[in-house]
């Protein structure tokens, strides 16, 4: 549009010459014609100095359309050069995502996860020689030894020591030698004493997908084991003299192994506000065992157990 008046001014000036030299001609006198001509000079002066303001004027106009255009195709190219990189990151954050959300639940299993525990099991047992069994109790240490995290599949591995005590009925039997000597049968109790280091496979289905019984961890556990087998004579003293009441019992101790399967649940499943930092520590669960003695004989075991963890 500048141009275009640029263009026109100079028809613009010869239009106001001519209508300056229309009254100069109706002046006749000299002094007329001078006054006329000094006008026309006068406008002709402003109208030079008006194209000159416009030129500058269309200059700068046209010098920031030059630097806006300039800042227009940089701004285009870095566009351009971003474009492919942003599609790229488009691309990536679905699996950003599934990582961040892998991360949230890892750290959310490790601070829910206990590493060690401290428990007590009670039941039934078998007793090994045939023998009646009876009540058994027992106390354990179990710390996590490898995790998820570590490359075990679904679960994690961990270690636990058990010191048990079955408790067995007696029974009328010539196996003592108080009968071998007599020949009478007599009352005799068989008590067992085990020492099981065993290492034990957890199953954490939260790890596979089941989020809903992430607090119920299914287990199979083996190791080696040490009986210690105290089988009693009927009573040697007889009433009413020192040492009235008094068993002596016979000491058999074997080396085998154990294996058994059981499970453990998370207390923390109960959401009760006012003791829930007890509760996420606490567990309980039940298991079976198979005691194998190294000279074949065998007897099974089944327990309730609670713990605690920290």
């Amino acid at each position: 549009m500048l141009r275009s008046i640029r263009m026109f001014l100079p028809a613009i000036a010869a239009a106001i010459a001519l209508s300056a030299i229309a009254p100069a001609r109706a002046a006749d006198t000299p002094r007329g014609r001078v006054t006329s001509q000094q006008e026309l000079q006068r406008r002709i002066i402003q109208l030079e100095q008006q194209n000159r303001a416009l030129e500058l004027q269309n200059r700068s106009i046209q010098e920031q359309l030059n630097n806006q255009r300039r800042e227009i195709e940089g701004l285009v190219r870095q566009v351009q050069g971003t474009a492919q990189p942003v599609a790229a990151l488009q691309q990536q954050v679905p699996q950003l995502q599934q990582k961040l959300d892998d991360v949230a639940k890892s750290t959310e299993r490790k601070e829910g996860s206990v590493p060690l525990e401290v428990g007590f099991r009670t039941g039934w047992s078998e007793s090994p020689y045939g023998m009646p069994g009876g009540f058994y109790y027992g106390a354990f240490l179990n710390h996590r030894l490898l995790t998820h995290e570590d490359g075990i599949p679904g679960g994690f591995v961990a270690g636990e020591m058990l010191v048990g005590w079955t408790q067995g009925n007696h029974a009328l039997t010539n196996a003592n030698l108080v009968s071998q000597l007599t020949g009478t049968p007599a009352n005799t109790w068989m008590y067992t004493l085990s020492l099981q280091p065993t290492v034990q496979y957890h199953l954490d289905p939260a790890l596979i997908g089941l989020e809903s019984l992430a607090a119920f961890k299914p287990y199979a556990l083996a190791g080696p084991s040490m009986f210690i087998n105290l089988m009693s004579t009927p009573l040697v003293v007889k009433k009413g003299k020192p040492g009235n009441g008094y068993r002596h019992y016979d000491a058999d101790v074997q080396g085998g192994g154990v294996f058994g399967l059981g499970f453990e649940l998370g207390l923390s499943i109960l959401k009760l506000p006012a003791i829930q930092r007890i509760l996420d520590k606490s567990f309980v669960g039940a298991e079976w065992r198979y005691n194998q003695y190294a000279n074949g004989e065998g007897y099974n075991q089944y327990t309730g157990s609670i713990s605690f963890g920290w």
